[in-house]
């Protein structure tokens, strides 16, 4: 009898065998009435450049049920011909079929756009589904995306002797407020060439782009208080808004001249503006006026040996200096705000003073090499920042450094009491409206309100948001008003 019970045994173990892998294997919940969780209903992509594609975004799907499912199909509804580009646990494509999810366990989603050009300069909107199948029954996760036209500069000219390409812009030309202008590696403009920026024009430039002027080159920025001349990286996802060193720097090389800014935001980049040496200080290689540089990792304005006449311009939130005067020159500042205070995360805390004079370089034989300065003005301005000195000067051993801090509001660990100083306010925080924001506004306890020399506003009679500020000037690119009147 043992026998026989040991032979069925032995009969019937393949199919319990068979049965308890099956089990196994399709004990997935096919209940109908199940659901997916997901982290987002919907995914939103602000605007971005056709062509350009975007960060990455990703939200997780959960299966909050005590058996594990098999998704039959994740799809985009546009299927082959949507924007949008969508990953699962490392497999990609338009529809994706059988993804596990196990019991109380969730998986990641990840997606992003591209958007085709269009000829449009409103933003246009990209709408797609993402679709999950589960057991007869669709979910979906919604997929939104503004894309915009825009005008396109990729290297166009190899220089034969150096092998460097850039986009070459032969001619005089001028860019207005219809598209964007995205540049992509360098934009050089060819010696003796005027490129006119126009009100409401927009220059984002990718990622290490630069733009760049030749010898006898100009740049005019002719922007408004309402309609000011942007240049800014080409991510405009909110997490990029006031991220530095996302594009090179806008390069004003050696001999080009006659450059004007006015009303412009220059913000993100690693240097603002770079204003390289020239030969005679006759007239400004550089007139800078009613501009915001900010947000870049290295310096705001580095300029060599040039001719700097700066008014109502704020530089603020360097990574090293917001502002490099080196190897001499002339320069002329007056109703300026140069305020750092970098802090990013992960990164080290700034420990350069926020504006730097030089006047020297040592050769490649080790010879000092003297540039003195013919002058150097700072009237109406405030120098303040994050630590307790923000003025160095390195200077050649018994050389003149030929400045003056007129009226200005300074902080530094300075010797003050000489005649390069004069009625200057030192170490008393500028009282900004709100550092977070970058809001370098005064308050109304501000010591820099009514401190102001009235001959130095009487030149500049409006402040940068085009205020008047002749009657009690202060000092600074802002005038002093109630900050409620401006608040929306």
């Amino acid at each position: 009898m043992r026998s026989i019970r040991f032979f069925v045994l032995l009969l019937f173990l393949p199919l319990l065998t068979s049965l308890l892998f099956s089990c196994r294997e399709d004990g997935y919940d096919a209940d109908p009435s199940i659901e997916l969780g997901f982290s987002a209903d919907s995914l939103l992509f602000d605007t971005v450049f056709t062509t350009v594609g975007t960060a990455t975004r990703s939200f997780r799907v959960y299966n909050h049920h005590s058996k594990r499912v098999r998704i039959a199909s994740i799809a985009l509804g546009s299927g082959t011909d949507s924007y949008f580009r969508v990953n699962v646990d490392g497999r990609s494509g338009s529809s994706i079929q059988d993804v596990e999810i196990g019991a109380n366990d969730s998986i990641f989603v990840f997606v992003e756009v591209t958007v085709d050009p269009v000829n449009q300069n409103t933003p246009l909107v990209i709408v797609d589904s993402l679709l999950f199948r589960l057991n007869g029954n669709e979910q979906d996760v919604k997929l939104v995306a503004w894309g915009q036209d825009a005008h396109f500069f990729y290297p166009n000219y190899t220089e034969p002797a150096s092998g460097l390409s850039y986009h070459l812009i032969s001619d005089d030309t001028t860019w207005g407020a219809d598209l964007p202008y995205v540049i992509y590696g360098l934009a050089v403009v060819a010696p003796n060439k005027t490129l006119t920026l126009e009100a409401g024009t927009r220059v984002h430039l990718h990622n290490n782009a630069s733009l760049v002027f030749l010898g006898g080159a100009s740049l005019k920025v002719y922007g408004m208080s309402d309609a000011p001349v942007l240049f800014q990286g080409d991510r405009l996802e909110p997490f990029y808004d006031e991220q530095p060193g996302q594009w090179g720097r806008i390069w004003l090389t050696a001999t080009s001249k006659d450059h004007l800014i006015n009303h412009a935001i220059i913000k993100n980049g690693s240097v603002g503006l770079h204003v390289d040496s020239i030969g005679s200080y006759s007239s400004p290689t550089l007139t800078i006026k009613n501009t915001i540089i900010k947000n870049m990792s290295m310096v705001g304005i580095l300029a060599q040996g040039s001719n700097v006449v700066a008014e109502n311009t704020v530089v603020a939130n360097c990574g090293q200096q917001t502002l490099y005067l080196a190897l001499g020159g002339k320069y002329d500042f007056r109703h300026c705000t140069f305020a750092n205070y970098f802090n990013l995360p992960n990164t080290s805390l700034r420990q350069t003073p926020s504006v730097f004079l030089n006047n020297y370089y040592v050769d490649v034989d080790g010879v000092l090499r003297q540039r003195d300065f013919e002058s150097v003005f700072f009237g109406n301005s405030i120098v303040y920042g994050s630590i307790q000195e923000e003025l160095q000067f390195d200077l050649a051993p018994g050389s003149d450094l030929n400045f003056l801090f007129d009226h200005c509001l300074v902080r530094t660990q300075r010797d003050t009491f000489n005649p390069a100083y004069s009625n200057v306010i030192k170490n008393q925080s500028p009282q900004f409206n709100d550092l977070s924001l970058q809001d370098y506004r005064l308050r109304d306890n501000s010591p820099a309100i009514n401190a102001g020399k009235p001959e130095i506003a009487s030149q500049i009679p409006l402040d940068i948001l085009g205020r008047d500020r002749t009657l009690r000037p202060d000092i600074g690119a802002y005038q002093y008003y109630e900050i409620e009147e401006e608040q929306e």
